[in-house]
């Protein structure tokens, strides 16, 4: 029973820690953020050949708007790349926010590696 309960309240911390970051995500959100922001997604998208995450192939997803994964996943994962770009989460943030979203799988690790590696130095 209290692996329920445990289950319960990791999925519930895993759902503040993704409302949080898109909340921060989408304060102080300017066009040259967006367009910097644009910039890093069609980077990662030829950078990380192929960007997969869980299922879903999010490189191919950037270069055709949305296509070739699912919606939901694409959004939470723009939104929570976002999040990381602009510094509201921290890469283990964003690394467990995703695999808890988007499920695990083999070329989640060296995904999230690519991205981490082409974000911004500040």
């Amino acid at each position: 029973m209290s692996m329920k309960n445990s289950d319960a309240s990791q999925s519930i911390c895993t759902t503040v820690v993704v409302l949080l970051a898109l909340t921060a995500a989408s304060c102080a959100w300017s066009p040259a953020q967006e367009s910097g922001f644009n910039a890093f997604l069609q980077t990662i998208a030829a950078e990380c050949r192929p960007l997969i995450i869980g299922s879903d192939n999010l490189g191919q997803a950037i270069v055709f708007n949305g296509l070739g994964a699912r919606p939901e996943s694409y959004n939470n994962f723009l939104g929570q790349t976002s999040a990381l770009y602009n510094g509201a989460i921290p890469p283990a943030a964003y690394r467990n926010s995703l695999n808890s979203f988007l499920g695990g799988g083999n070329s989640n690790d060296r995904s999230f590696d690519c991205i981490v590696a082409h974000l911004p130095k500040t």
